[in-house]
């Protein structure tokens, strides 16, 4: 009993660690497919932020295009900015898959990948939610089918 209970002591004990803070959201700036410069620091303080890297070619990236309308209907969700995050394609081939897929959200380039890398994205598509505070509290392959976006 005392072997099971010492064991039960060290599992608990070995989850508390691996526990991390969220991670801090890093500044960038990309030019959106409307023309206007994006700043995420813009934003920081003002409400959740949702990034969604994606491509033309992904088909997992078409998939969700639904699922992403979807989330903007959660709890507070109109407070929230939803931004699509184009890894690698031109503004030209990127406005085709917009305008086909109907976004209804922002769209903004990042046509070296900079942002991607800087964020660890190795596959598309990524999803991350970033809070007032900067930070990144949900991050998948897929979004959540709902966030409570009135969370503090």
């Amino acid at each position: 009993m005392r072997k099971i209970l010492l064991a039960l002591i060290a599992v608990a004990s070995a989850g508390s660690l691996l526990w991390a803070a969220p991670e801090q959201a890093k500044p960038f700036d990309l030019p959106g497919l409307d023309g206007k410069q994006f700043r995420l620091a813009d934003h920081t303080g003002k409400g959740y932020v949702v990034l969604n890297f994606w491509a033309r070619w992904c088909a997992s990236c078409e998939e969700e295009v639904p699922e992403l309308a979807a989330l903007m209907k959660s709890p507070g969700a109109e407070k929230a900015l939803f931004v699509g995050v184009n890894v690698g394609d031109t503004e030209t081939k990127a406005g085709k898959f917009v305008k086909k897929f109907k976004y209804p959200y922002l769209v903004v380039m990042d046509k070296n990948k900079a942002v991607a890398k800087l964020y660890g994205v190795l596959g598309l598509p990524v999803t991350l939610i970033i809070d007032k505070e900067g930070r990144i509290v949900f991050r998948g392959s897929r979004p959540p089918k709902t966030f409570d976006f009135k969370l503090p």
